[in-house]
């Protein structure tokens, strides 16, 4: 089913009667609700169960170079991402190690940041300020790679969702966001087209909380148990049975 934003605004709207089923949408209306779908978008962003998996990307490492900015015209040239859920690197032989993506406590930790020992084993992603005229953040990593072999940087990223430019966009989304989209727009624009203090009818609120379930229960991950060990992080199958 192809339907452009126009459509779900007039659902959305006539969800919470402020049209008729065959009534127009003014100018006015249209473009306040595209403003407000955009803002919901932005915020469904940051939300990992409301992102379908993580998109992976590739960057060359230089010899000696630890940190990385990441960006539109940065180190590496792309879009900045909110979350770095996973990496690894390949080396010039095409072998790939995994790489832990940790937090800022377990980088601070580490006494000798500039040690370059060949393979990168941990990353850091600090994503900046959060009001950047130009949005940038920055990859730490630990070790420095060398010189003795080229290493690409493979990295899984969240990234934020694509907002619309015009209400005759067409909706690319998966067919089972349509319902989230439209119920939870409706939600967003009650409040415009009723009288102060009047709550959200029941249904409506209903309607939308299930459709995001949907969602995030079609985008869950099911995690493997991992074990802290002294020196390495064991990770168990519970798929397999068996440690790696």
């Amino acid at each position: 089913m192809i339907i452009q934003v126009q459509d779900l605004i007039k659902a959305a709207l006539q969800d919470i009667g402020a049209i008729g089923k065959n009534e127009p949408i003014t100018a006015s209306d249209a473009n306040d609700a595209l403003q407000k779908l955009n803002f919901m978008i932005d915020a469904w962003s940051v939300r990992s169960l409301m992102v379908l998996g993580a998109i992976m990307e590739s960057f060359p490492l230089t010899a000696g170079q630890g940190a990385y900015t990441i960006g539109i015209g940065a180190n590496f040239n792309t879009t900045k991402p909110s979350k770095i859920t996973d990496a690894y690197v390949r080396d010039g032989y095409n072998i790939d190690t995994p790489v832990d993506v940790v937090g800022q406590d377990e980088y601070d930790s580490y006494e000798d940041k500039i040690i370059s020992q060949a393979r990168p084993i941990a990353l850091y992603y600090d994503p900046g300020y959060t009001q950047q005229s130009v949005q940038t953040g920055t990859i730490y990593l630990y070790y420095i790679p060398d010189a003795s072999t080229p290493y690409t940087l493979f990295i899984g990223q969240q990234k934020a969702l694509t907002e619309f430019s015009a209400i005759t966009d067409t909706v690319t989304f998966q067919s089972a966001y349509y319902e989230a989209l439209e119920y939870n727009l409706a939600v967003r624009l009650w409040p415009q087209y009723h009288d102060s203090g009047k709550p959200v009818s029941a249904d409506l609120h209903g309607l939308a909380l299930e459709s995001l379930n949907v969602i995030e229960t079609m985008n869950t991950r099911i995690p493997k148990a991992a074990i802290e060990t002294p020196g390495r992080k064991t990770i168990y199958n519970i798929y397999t049975g068996e440690y790696q």
